[in-house]
């Protein structure tokens, strides 16, 4: 039996948002940067990571169309974040390794978002 899509997003969600929030600094690290000289780096990635719960939790505790809008606001996150991605390699603030795995890891939840979008709207239609 699969995991329903919505639930599969959720869950890896809700481990970014962990990782940031138990060790920020080794999550940044995870992901080529180096935050451990920035002072605001730990309060800045907890918040990223308290915005990923969020994401995660508003699907699970939503149904119909508020559940799709919640999945739509997530993927509308996940296209801002790897925008700001590209700024910030433009900019030379972040590794091409750093930007490549962010990117992979936003990419990936914007498409668990799609197929959970999917799911949900072919589930209202039946």
């Amino acid at each position: 039996m699969s995991v329903p899509a919505v639930t599969a997003a959720a869950l890896t969600r809700s481990a970014i948002g962990a990782s940031s929030w138990i060790s920020p600094i080794g999550a940044g690290k995870l992901f080529g940067i180096d935050a451990s000289q920035d002072v605001s780096a730990g309060l800045y990635l907890r918040l990223g990571g308290s915005r990923d719960f969020a994401l995660a939790a508003a699907p699970l505790l939503t149904e119909g169309r508020s559940r799709r809008w919640m999945l739509a606001v997530a993927a509308a996150c996940d296209v801002g974040d790897i925008a700001a991605v590209v700024l910030a390699r433009r900019e030379g603030k972040i590794s091409k390794l750093g930007a490549t795995l962010f990117i992979g890891a936003s990419t990936a939840c914007l498409a668990m978002g799609a197929k959970a979008l999917t799911e949900v709207s072919e589930s209202a239609s039946t």
